[in-house]
């Protein structure tokens, strides 16, 4: 009894894990080629959310399965025990999914001569729309110029939005359109003499107008072309 009962539980589980197998190459897809494109997956922390969403996805609706599933019990019960678990799997798939997509990189905004990634979360938070932000750049990511014009109102919004640990280059009063002030961002482009020591990539023989950027785990190196149109991006 105590084997069949094993054996089940066992089937069971690697069902359950197959089906999970089959929605997480989907989550898969989005966290690598949609949310955290190309050096996002190390520099912005993607992995950490693909971990998360896998834990969430593989591990504990299959571990719930084998410890709650049982043949004997009546076919009301066993469905009442697969909705509670495929409640609980939905759930902590929403929750993390919206954890991991709230802090995906939508933007890298120039300020004081460094590129930084925002997250969508930050507009959010000042009531303003991705699709406000997309007016500024028609890059993927969007491209920005963030820049004070030492206004006194400005000035004085800018202190307030730090108060609520809203970063300056996340501030949206702040923002230009980086391709209409090239000029102003080609004075920030790093020098291969001054930083080649500093690279993990060779930039000495490089055509492309090359900056610094501040991701949330890694340095990367923004790549422009001469109309300020983004070539690549790599990591520092």
């Amino acid at each position: 009894m105590a084997s069949e009962l094993i054996k089940a539980k066992l089937k069971a589980f690697g069902i359950h894990l197959g089906v999970s197998a089959i929605v997480f190459i989907g989550i898969l897809y989005l966290i690598v080629f949609e949310w955290y494109p190309g050096i996002f997956m190390l520099a912005e922390g993607g992995w950490k959310g693909l971990t998360l969403m896998a834990a969430v996805d593989l591990v504990l609706g299959p571990s719930l399965t084998l410890i709650i599933y049982n043949y004997t019990k009546s076919r009301r019960e066993v469905i009442l025990d697969f909705s509670f678990i495929i409640f609980i799997q939905v759930s902590a798939l929403v929750w993390g999914g919206i954890q991991v997509y709230s802090e995906r990189p939508v933007a890298l905004v120039m300020w004081d001569g460094i590129f930084y990634t925002v997250t969508e979360d930050y507009f959010d938070s000042q009531g303003v729309s991705l699709k406000d932000i997309a007016t500024y750049s028609d890059e993927h990511p969007l491209l920005i110029l963030a820049e004070s014009e030492q206004s006194l109102e400005q000035l004085e919004e800018l202190q307030r939005l730090n108060q609520e640990n809203i970063p300056a280059y996340a501030q949206v009063h702040l923002y230009k359109s980086l391709k209409d002030n090239a000029e102003a961002v080609f004075r920030h482009q790093i020098s291969a003499d001054v930083w080649s020591d500093y690279l993990s990539v060779d930039i000495s023989n490089s055509e492309d107008r090359i900056f610094l950027g501040k991701a949330k785990y890694r340095d990367i190196l923004i790549h422009l072309d001469d109309d300020a149109s983004l070539v690549r991006l790599t990591l520092r």
